[in-house]
């Protein structure tokens, strides 16, 4: 290999790995936080339940069920710990110098919002904004595994009007359409001494280098429901959601040490990346039992196949690399059940199975993610009329999950990560 390929493919393929997405708090990197009340039944009977407006996200056909004007709004503070524990080791075999059990985990507050307005006793409209998909990981200074990630942000706002239509007295359909704003920055460290054997021979006594990408987007897509009763007491919620595709465009930045700054392969100056984020089908009942218990369920399924690698370049067309991902279609399954206590007060719980899309063979400490097994636990309490005030709590226990990660400069980063995560809702709801 000639010393100037040796340059380019080190760093593009540098550059490549550090685009890629952070683990979330549904699947891979998928957000269901967006409302206290479906928190508290681990989101079983959200598409269905059309007793909020934040059906407006779940099943736009449930607005018909709300009437007048109504508002809601809240936010949910998660709490993950994602701890590697394993060995690092570079391209010649001898241990990286650095922390071998990190928490990659880091706190985020993710808001949501929505609207209903009943135009007529039949028609329906509304708006919702949340954040469906993003969150963070940071290893922070001194992680063995800093080859293969540091730092990895990646948020999204989804602004979606719908309008919802009573085709008959128990057939309710409603659509939408997205605009989705997405953000990314991520940041990996670079390995100067094995980039310099490569290209000099020998290894030099360098520092580590660093390299960020930095972009945004705005995309489009839309999402269907249809809300079905076939009893007084029973609803059937049907739904889809589209997939979106992000063409990030922002900048890419080098921090090497002399002499390998002095290559143009690490040329800082535009970049950009695509990133699909998947479709969704789900399927929601609610059941009325008595009029004190209500049960739930749901099963979504989300469509990750489609994520099988991961493409950056520069934005002159020049190619970065390509990453493969691999991933599978996973499905969320959850059942919950709510009491009406008393007049003013509702408490609920729920279970849930989060099946994860990723494999050990392409598990990255970007996203280290496993099966995901929820319990939860929330509460609405009626403040004054026409407002209620909803809690919710969700401890996810996750899988112990394999890694065994190789960076373009050969490092591996060999281990397990022990994974938890806690969750807190708080929202409020009025009806004008």
């Amino acid at each position: 290999m000639s010393n100037g390929h040796a340059w380019h493919l080190l760093a593009l393929s540098l550059g490549a790995s550090a685009f890629i997405p952070t683990a979330a708090h549904g699947a891979a990197f998928q957000l269901k936080e967006n409302t206290a009340e479906g928190l508290g039944t681990a989101f079983a009977g959200v598409g269905s339940m059309a007793n909020a407006p934040a059906t407006v996200f779940g099943n736009p056909a449930g607005m018909t069920q709300l009437p007048g004007l109504q508002i809601s709004l809240g936010g949910s503070l998660i709490d993950p710990s994602f701890t590697f524990k394993g060995t690092a080791t570079n391209a010649f075999g001898r241990p990286i110098t650095g922390d071998t059990n990190r928490d990659g985990g880091h706190v985020a507050i993710i808001p949501h919002g929505y609207a209903t307005y009943q135009v007529t006793p039949d028609l329906s409209v509304g708006i919702a904004v949340t954040s469906p998909f993003g969150l963070a990981t940071y290893y922070g200074a001194g992680f063995a595994g800093r080859y293969q990630a540091d730092k990895t942000e990646l948020q999204t706002i989804n602004i979606n009007p719908a309008v919802a239509y009573r085709v008959l007295p128990w057939l309710s359909l409603g659509a939408g359409f997205s605009a989705e704003h997405a953000t990314a920055e991520f940041a990996s460290a670079t390995n100067s001494q094995t980039i310099s054997a490569l290209v000099f021979g020998r290894p030099l006594p360098l520092r580590d280098g660093l390299f960020r990408l930095r972009g945004d987007d705005w995309s489009f897509g839309y999402n269907f429901g249809a809300l079905i009763q076939p009893t007084p007491t029973t609803n059937v919620g049907l739904t889809y959601r589209s997939r979106i595709q992000h063409d990030f465009a922002g900048d890419v930045s080098f921090d090497a040490p002399f002499p390998l700054s002095l290559s143009p392969a690490f040329r800082s100056g535009a970049g950009a990346a695509k990133l699909v984020l998947p479709d969704t089908a789900a399927v929601s009942l609610t059941q009325r039992v008595s009029p004190l218990w209500t049960a739930y369920a749901d099963v979504d399924w989300t469509n990750w196949s489609q994520f099988k690698n991961l493409n950056t370049f520069r934005t002159d067309g020049a190619p970065l690399s390509s990453t493969p991902e691999r991933y599978r279609n996973s499905v969320f399954v959850s059942v919950g059940a709510a009491y009406q206590a008393t007049d003013k007060l509702a408490l609920r719980a729920g279970t849930a199975f989060d099946k994860t899309p990723t494999t050990d063979r392409y598990r990255t400490a970007r996203v280290p993610d496993g099966n995901r097994y929820w319990l939860a636990i929330g509460a609405s309490y009626t403040v004054v009329p026409r407002t209620t005030v909803d809690f919710g709590y969700a401890h996810v226990f996750v899988d112990s999950s394999k890694i065994r990660e190789t960076s373009a400069t050969r490092d591996v980063l060999s281990g397990s990560y022990d994974s938890r995560i806690d969750i807190f809702s708080i929202g409020t709801r009025t009806a004008f």
